[in-house]
């Protein structure tokens, strides 16, 4: 028997798991589900069948094809829960009919009605059990999908390319324009006679 430090390793390992991680992997995975932990001789009560239970469990690996043991964990309760709700569909049917064949002076003209007021405490406790497998259920297929789509996700999402900017151009403020630069001869200080002057042909003596 594992002790309780063992129980606790296995534990943190299988929370550590995260099973494959390519998508070849993962697609992989899918053909390979894990096998089933319900096992008929520990599920069946009386009357009931147990080539049934192995149908229905065929029927659940096949629609969910758990591929790590958190996934089956959450299959196995699938599984064990709708056949406890198929059971206690039964059980309400036989109460019907138990309470109708053993109430002294029974009402056989209103025997529904008959049956409602005699076993209305027995049929009250049948549906809180029914509600309880029912939110079991509802969790267990709830958690199962969230494992599931955090399977299906791509490990390395691309990143996206970045966005060009465009180059902004600054407007001049309060209607300020800036001045353009004088030529080199209004910045020596020569007007536009004297620079017409000095291009002439009598200005330069060896033309």
């Amino acid at each position: 028997m594992a002790t309780e430090k063992q129980i606790e390793a296995n534990r943190r390992n299988a929370a550590k798991s995260t099973g494959p991680r390519s998508a070849e992997g993962k697609a992989a995975s899918r053909m390979n589900a894990l096998k089933s932990g319900v096992y008929a001789e520990a599920e069946i009560v009386a009357g009931e069948d147990p080539a049934a239970l192995e149908t229905m469990t065929a029927e659940y690996i096949q629609r969910f094809h758990p591929t790590t043991p958190e996934q089956r964990h959450y299959v196995d309760t699938l599984i064990r829960d709708d056949w406890r709700l198929r059971r206690l569909a039964r059980a309400e049917s036989q109460l019907w009919e138990y309470t109708m064949r053993h109430t002294p002076f029974f009402d056989k003209e209103h025997p529904l009605g008959h049956v409602v007021t005699v076993a209305d405490e027995t049929f009250a406790r049948l549906q809180r059990r029914i509600n309880d497998v029912q939110r079991s259920y509802r969790d267990a297929l709830r958690e199962l999908q969230r494992l599931q789509s955090l399977e299906e996700q791509p490990e390395n999402c691309p990143e996206p390319a970045p966005q060009l900017q465009e180059e902004k151009t600054t407007s001049p403020r309060n209607g300020f324009v800036r001045p353009i630069p004088e030529p080199e001869y209004f910045m020596n200080g020569l007007t536009l006679e004297e620079m017409l002057h000095s291009l002439s042909p009598e200005a330069d003596p060896h033309r």
